[in-house]
């Protein structure tokens, strides 16, 4: 399946991404996202229930990528974290290889995959809450 998003998959359109999937979450499910920690619970309801309907339209895969933008974006506006390419980071070469999806790095130099784990969370369901990624990811912060 080929993603065809509306902008670019860049870091500078990330928070662009992430809009479409607020307007979605609010438009269809009536879920406000407001970038808070709290509000990942709609995420993983939401793409949880495209898991749980077998949602696998094109239209839907990019709204997973969507949500996986406003997941990273939460990291962003509450840990510091940036947006960047493989090739424009720290990776090893092996990793930047193997990878070609934007992600987050926070200010301690950890790397967060929000996008892919977003996908995990819409092919395997509950069992990849991005609620929980978070709470991994952080948990050394607090």
């Amino acid at each position: 399946m080929q993603l065809r998003p509306q902008y670019a998959p860049i870091p500078e359109n990330a928070s662009k991404h992430a809009q479409i999937a607020i307007d979605a979450a609010w438009n269809v499910e009536k879920k406000k996202l407001d970038f808070s920690p709290e509000s990942l619970a709609h995420v993983d309801a939401i793409v949880g229930g495209f898991h749980r309907d077998g949602a696998r339209s094109d239209t839907i895969m990019m709204l997973v990528f969507c949500f996986g933008c406003y997941v990273g974006e939460v990291f962003v506006r509450h840990h510091g974290a940036v947006w960047k390419m493989p090739e424009d980071s720290k990776l090893p070469d092996f990793l930047k290889e193997a990878n070609t999806m934007m992600f987050v790095e926070c200010p301690n130099g950890d790397s967060w995959n929000p996008i892919g784990k977003t996908f995990k969370l819409h092919e395997n369901g509950e069992a990849d809450s991005v609620t929980y990624f978070y709470h991994v990811a952080t948990k050394k912060e607090r």
